[in-house]
């Protein structure tokens, strides 16, 4: 059998399951493989009438939304060559889905993983409590995120097009956890996939494992005696990451002197001026991510939406506690008292607490 995995990003989270899925079908003879946008030719990248839907016409722009039509661009990747499967991941923001599903020859397995809610809905990433998706009559008719007119349209008409395309397509459903496939469940677009089965990641426990604490630390030149904190993610300026909300709590500790914050992720953000914190970069390399985490004392998100928290999984397999908010599918990868102390969210005074009783009680971590 012949697998090609699509994501759009060579990094995140959904890439990082997608190679680890592919490594583990190799490794039982399976022929797989992963495609992302960064390996197309410049006209299969992202559509341009994509492109101009977002200037023109998505009114909250913290709010990540993305259609399927093209204008000018073509429909990437190209046609697979001898694949018995397809595997899409997140693959917004690359290519029109639904046209190039109709285009796949019959009898082709189709899986679908969600791990956001744009294969269910009309182009939104996120669940901020929108229905909208489950109308019967008019789904994801009169989008709150976009403007008029295309918030009477657009929404509504890439969802029906994804409708008719996955269900022709006889795709089926996998969601990373219960929180995301309960909600997935309730659109027709998982109902025509013959609803949504889950499958909760898995991490590779041959990298992310329990280190040296003192090694790790020598070799990222931290202190010994420093209480260090891990956070990050693919991208630091992502808003539903929240890190300049969670710097300025974590200002508000006691002994900021010998307190650390190591982010990793694309990019940067302001620091108050009284916090140590040192930024990483992205790290693509996993034993790198392992070490690092490994060479913190706790891992906090303040993460307001994830699907599951895979990052989670991975800083606990290092042998550190995590703290994050008791949000989305995080319960479901962090069980509040096993390993991590979960929050409600925004609740600025509870994390402080729990970071607190981790940094006095060696004992719990």
């Amino acid at each position: 059998m012949r697998v090609l995995h699509l994501n759009t990003h060579a990094s995140g989270g959904s890439y990082e399951y997608a190679a680890l899925l592919c490594a583990a079908l190799a490794e039982q003879g399976i022929e797989s493989r992963i495609l992302s946008k960064n390996s197309q030719p410049p006209a299969a990248r992202r559509p341009v009438f994509d492109r101009v839907i977002r200037r023109s016409y998505v009114s909250l722009s913290t709010e990540p939304w993305h259609g399927t039509r093209r204008l000018l661009s073509q429909p990437a990747p190209e046609q697979p060559d001898q694949i018995d499967v397809v595997h899409l991941h997140t693959v917004a923001d690359w290519f029109d889905v639904p046209d190039w599903l109709e285009t796949l020859p019959r009898g082709m397995g189709v899986v679908i993983s969600i791990h956001d809610m744009w294969h269910i809905t009309g182009g939104c990433f996120l669940y901020r409590g929108c229905d909208r998706y489950t109308s019967e009559n008019d789904p994801c008719g009169s989008c709150p995120i976009l403007r008029w007119p295309a918030k009477r349209l657009l929404a509504r008409a890439a969802y029906s097009r994804k409708l008719r395309a996955y269900r022709n397509s006889g795709a089926r459903m996998v969601a990373n956890s219960h929180w995301l496939a309960g909600l997935a469940g309730r659109s027709a677009i998982a109902k025509a996939c013959g609803g949504v089965l889950v499958i909760p990641p898995g991490i590779d426990t041959r990298v992310f494992k329990p280190h040296d604490k003192e090694l790790c630390r020598k070799q990222l030149g931290l202190p010994a005696d420093a209480f260090v904190i891990a956070t990050g993610g693919a991208s630091l300026k992502d808003t539903n990451k929240n890190l300049p909300w969670l710097l300025k709590q974590l200002s508000l500790l006691p002994e900021l002197g010998k307190v650390i914050v190591l982010a990793f992720g694309e990019g940067a953000v302001p620091v108050p001026n009284c916090l140590n914190v040192r930024f990483a970069g992205s790290i693509p390399d996993r034993c790198d991510l392992a070490r690092l985490l490994a060479a913190a004392d706790v891992f906090v998100t303040a993460s307001l939406m994830e699907t599951y928290g895979l990052t989670l999984v991975e800083a606990m397999a290092c042998g550190i506690p995590v703290v994050a908010f008791r949000v989305g599918g995080i319960p479901e990868a962090a069980p509040d008292g096993q390993g991590a102390i979960l929050c409600g969210p925004q609740d600025g005074a509870a994390l402080l607490e729990a970071i607190t009783n981790l940094r006095e009680s060696p004992r719990l971590r």
